[in-house]
């Protein structure tokens, strides 16, 4: 009896035992700060609440999950089958990170630890430890992102960059190698010293001066000459700071600028002085016998003093007026036209497209260009009027004692006809057309500062108007660039806040009887003033920049709601996005659509670019290495607005593009304007004689559109169809039996 009593205690204390480590287990598993999973046979049968919480499930909706529910897809639930398996059953672990579907269908980045309870049993189930790590990923692209915006400020810096470690160049950019004459990456691994061309004594005091400065947390800056590889030295300004002041030994940042014009002007000016004052001094102790030969002294003194003078208040380049001296000028004129109740005009005028010349041609052809404007202004004006340059294409013209607008009409239209002749510059051809802008004193201001704010404002507005013309200020100008800011301001706040949507219109196909595709049309719902036109917000998005954070929304979205009709079963439709000129001229725009495509899960084949006439004209092999990358991948391609531009046939026979969009001002008057319905014929004639679809643009009634089949074209695009719609109402179009009735009648047309 009594070992029969002792074996029911035993017992009793491990079923105590055992209970103590299930709840000790438990606790362990519901306070862990990872989601951990036990499934069998690809099937969930504990789960702790942090893992439930993860995938936004209560903790018993986990339980009897299949493991593909968890999973962004059916075909990624199997790679992870195939990748995991064979690890598992050699008794390793399988890690990896993952894209995961939350139960609301929001996908996340999941870190995935695995391992098999018994590789040998597989059966008996497989443990799975799961951290989110979707804001890890975003800081590390985020790191990225930072690390190339860096890399290309260094690289497109417009002073000489370089790295030093132990006494060698270790990183540098172009532009130190162009003021060194040498190849690219010919100084990499290079000694300073040698840089310096074999100067060990002043490096060594170079060197002293760096480590001095650093010590007391001081940046070093000296001016020195350098040479070039070709043998020429040159004045180079170099500024150096330590990368860590605590430790200088490990590095250091330098800048190099060329400076050789500015010593060169100083050792002029001071040789010109240093000659003066001998000259003066001499003249001075022959004062008593040469008294004419002082005056001649004195004579010159001033000269030099006048040549000093104009250094100061002269552009360098042209001769013209600095802008210290029109300031100066400007003053007196306004002082003037007070006490003599007169006016003041100042013209602010920009040279159009300047930077395309500079950026192709090179610095010399564009100096010798502003050289050649300044003469020809200076030409249009009176003897009496000021022109001024005040830096890069900017020039001001400040007239005085005009007799009314006229006066100053005439100038400008005087000064727009003297720079439209071409001008041959290194057997070049260039023209250098104006836009103006006219503000008058004291009819648009009280002072000099605004009268030249409001020149620049109203040269804006010139060059909006479509350049080589004049705008004189008005009151509205001011309104309306405040207006532009407010709208810059509110926009940037509604792309943070995810104000803006997409509207989709469809493309209807003749032979189809139906839907072919649809184009994704941005919309701006502002909480304040409802929906915004986005021919109101797009161009200041396209002037700011705005452009192309905007685009890649659009893009991201379109593919992203493209896939959410897959999911409803809906049919494989194409949808068309527009691209701006800015947009497509970014340099990453074909790696950033392949990352939208991968990202939303999207083929190529199922996006349409919509790309205008001048977008494809400018810098035209470029534009066409980046068409053949991006229809190489399966993205279609299509004109937009054709016709309204100033593509030649032969760039569009080369150009791989797939689509001609007739432009609506087209089909407007199709039916009555007889020039234009010559125009739709002849498009929709080109098209087919290149292989390429027609759609027209802004079909709006039975009439063109019959007209329209009667030309041959089949696809189209209108407010006869439809009006852009939300996703919802969207869905409805790819099925529309309003469409086939609006096709019907032109059945004879063997719909």
């Amino acid at each position: 009896m009594l070992k029969i009593a002792g074996a029911r205690d035993a017992a009793a204390a491990g079923g105590n035992s055992l209970a103590q480590t299930l709840l000790e287990l438990r606790a362990i598993l519901e306070n862990a700060t990872v989601g951990i999973l036990f499934t069998r046979r690809r099937v969930i049968v504990q789960a702790n609440a942090l893992a439930a919480e993860m995938w936004g499930y209560r903790p018993d909706e986990m339980l009897g999950l299949p493991g593909e529910a968890l999973n962004a897809s059916h075909e990624a639930y199997e790679e992870l089958g195939r990748e995991a398996v064979p690890q598992l059953s050699a008794g390793r672990s399988y890690r990896s990170e993952r894209l995961m579907r939350r139960k609301d269908g929001s996908l996340f980045w999941c870190r995935i630890s695995a391992k098999a309870l018994n590789p040998d049993y597989p059966g008996q189930g497989t443990i799975w430890i799961m951290e989110d790590v979707d804001e890890e990923r975003s800081i590390r692209d985020a790191l990225d992102r930072s690390t190339r915006e860096l890399l290309g400020i260094f690289e497109t810096n417009l002073i000489g960059i370089a790295v030093v470690r132990q006494q060698r160049i270790v990183r540098c950019n172009r532009c130190i190698e162009e003021l060194m004459g040498v190849e690219s990456g010919a100084l990499l691994s290079r000694r300073v010293a040698e840089v310096m061309g074999g100067n060990p004594e002043g490096f060594e005091r170079l060197a002293n001066e760096f480590l001095r400065g650093a010590e007391e947390n001081r940046d070093h800056h000296s001016e020195l000459r350098l040479p070039r590889a070709d043998g020429s030295q040159f004045w180079a300004r170099i500024s150096g700071r330590a990368l860590d002041p605590a430790d200088p030994a490990n590095g250091s940042a330098w800048l190099v600028e060329d400076i050789t014009q500015r010593r060169d002007a100083e050792l002029a000016l001071i040789q010109a002085r240093d000659e003066m004052e001998q000259r003066v001094h001499e003249r001075t102790r022959e004062l008593a016998s040469a008294n004419a030969k002082l005056q001649e002294e004195i004579f010159e003194r001033m000269q030099t003093e006048q040549r000093v003078w104009r250094l100061a208040h002269h552009d360098a380049l042209t001769g013209l007026p600095n802008r210290a001296l029109l300031q100066d000028r400007l003053s007196q004129a306004l002082a003037q036209a007070d006490r003599h109740g007169k006016r003041v005009a100042v013209m602010f005028l920009d040279l159009d497209r300047f930077k395309g010349i500079n950026d192709t041609l090179g610095h010399a052809i564009g100096d010798e260009l502003l050289k050649q404007v300044a003469a020809r202004l200076t030409a249009a004006v009176r003897a009496t009027d000021t022109v001024s340059r005040l830096g890069g294409d900017e020039f001001v013209v400040m007239l005085h004692d005009f007799r009314n607008v006229d006066d100053v009409v005439m100038v400008a239209e005087k000064i727009i006809a003297a720079l439209d002749p071409v001008v041959q510059i290194g057997g070049h051809a260039l023209r250098a057309t104006p836009s103006i802008g006219i503000s008058i004193y004291p009819d648009d201001c009280d002072d000099a500062m605004r009268l030249m704010k409001n020149a620049d404002t109203a040269m804006y507005h010139a060059k909006s108007a479509g350049r080589n013309n004049f705008q004189f200020f008005t009151a509205r100008m001011n309104e309306e660039a405040t207006r532009f800011f407010n709208l810059e301001q509110r926009l940037r706040a509604a792309l943070d806040r995810g104000e803006l949507l997409l509207h989709y219109q469809p493309l209807v196909d003749l032979d189809r009887n139906g839907v072919c595709g649809l184009e994704a049309l941005v919309r701006w719902n502002d909480p304040e003033h409802g929906m915004i036109s986005p021919g109101e917000f797009i161009p200041v998005a396209e002037e700011t920049g705005l452009i192309v954070p905007l685009g890649e929304w659009v893009l991201r979205e379109a593919m992203r709601q493209n896939r959410v009709w897959q999911e409803m079963g809906l049919p494989l439709l194409p949808v068309s996005v527009n691209l701006s000129p800015r947009q497509f001229r970014q340099r990453n725009l074909v790696e950033t659509i392949r990352a939208i495509l991968a990202e939303t899960g999207q083929p190529a084949r199922l996006l349409e670019l919509e790309i205008t006439e001048g977008s494809l004209m400018q810098d035209q092999e470029e534009t066409l290495l980046r068409l053949r990358e991006l229809a190489d991948m399966g993205v279609r391609l299509a004109i937009d607005d054709f016709g309204t531009g100033y593509s030649s046939l032969s760039y569009l026979k080369r150009f791989p593009v797939h689509k001609l969009k007739i432009d609506q001002s087209f089909v407007r008057d199709l039916c009555d304007d007889k020039e234009d319905a010559a125009i739709v014929a002849a498009v929709i004639g080109l098209a087919a004689a290149l292989g390429l679809d027609t759609l027209a643009e802004g079909v709006e009634t039975e009439a063109q559109l019959a007209m329209l089949i009667q030309y041959g074209c089949r696809r189209f695009q209108g407010y006869y169809f439809s009006r852009p719609l939300a996703p919802d109402q969207a869905a409805l179009l790819f099925k529309p039996p309003e469409l086939e009735q609006k096709l019907h009648p032109h059945n004879h047309y063997h719909i």
